[in-house]
């Protein structure tokens, strides 16, 4: 018996995190010395705003540094946008740290598509982390097609990757190509066991495939690797009840409801499973 509600999709990842870069103080202004000095970033940033722009196009590193501590990230982002066609003029576009801190920004501020291509921008550039940042992103921003093609240029440069290849697995499984999305996300948690999310995935898979023993044996190994997760003791309630073993898919959806409370979906399905549990308890 299947039930009337669809799998819960993993939870999405954390935005990049904004990277520090460590700056000196010898030959610079007296005045921004002392806030540097004294770790004050938000009176830099202060500081620079009443600044000529040529002050600011001339320390601009440290512009940026103070922005960054102080996260301002529209002004951030603003300012990175303003300077890069300052800084690189005519030229070929290179890899600099107005870059990275304007992919980190737009990150921030929740525009992970633009996040996305910056960070994809960044990456073919140079940066090592680039497209990775761009999986993440894309992975926020819900596009799949994204994902799937930097994904795709990640294990074109890294083979075998195991992180490439769960987001590869996770964009074919949200695009519904689940017999490629199976066999991608079985090499994952191959090269990576402990990848949860990778887990998750191939028990969302398995799912689609009506494969309920494969779907309940992969959430087990990702509530193994990440306890309580919600979406996961969904989905094992949903393989769990589709093997007929109702009292363990009651319990699931019971600790699922209780990660979120009144959530009409799982009450409805855990009703279902209590009532399917009381018509045919199990030693």
């Amino acid at each position: 018996m299947l039930l009337l509600f669809a799998a819960v999709p993993p939870p999405k990842p954390p935005a990049v995190q904004a990277q520090v870069l460590e700056v000196g103080t010898q030959g610079l202004p007296p005045a921004m010395e002392a806030f540097i000095q004294a770790d004050d970033w938000p009176g830099l940033a202060d500081w620079f705003e009443k600044a000529s722009p040529k002050v600011r196009r001339q320390y601009y590193e440290y512009w940026l540094q103070a922005l960054n501590r102080s996260q301002r990230w529209a002004r951030l982002a603003d300012a990175c946008r303003t300077l890069t066609p300052q800084i690189e003029g005519r030229g070929k576009p290179r890899l600099g740290t107005y870059r990275l801190y304007r992919a980190q920004a737009l990150s921030q501020l929740g525009r992970h598509r633009e996040a996305m291509a910056a960070h994809a921008e960044n990456g073919r550039l140079g940066q090592p982390d680039g497209y990775a940042n761009a999986c993440v992103e894309a992975r926020l921003a819900g596009d799949w097609k994204a994902l799937l093609a930097h994904a795709g240029t990640l294990l074109a440069r890294k083979p075998g990757d195991a992180e490439a290849l769960g987001w590869k697995g996770e964009a074919l499984s949200h695009l519904g190509r689940f017999d490629e999305a199976t066999a991608v996300l079985k090499q994952a948690v191959q090269a990576n066991p402990k990848a949860a999310y990778a887990w998750n995935n191939l028990g969302r898979a398995a799912l689609q495939h009506k494969a309920w023993a494969d779907a309940q044996a992969a959430f087990d190994q990702a509530l193994k690797l990440e306890p309580g997760q919600m979406e996961a003791l969904f989905n094992r309630g949903i393989a769990r009840f589709n093997l007929k073993q109702y009292a363990a898919s009651r319990d699931d959806f019971k600790a699922a409801l209780a990660l979120r409370p009144g959530d009409p979906v799982l009450q409805e399905n855990l009703r279902q499973a209590e009532k399917m549990a009381a018509a045919y308890p199990q030693p």
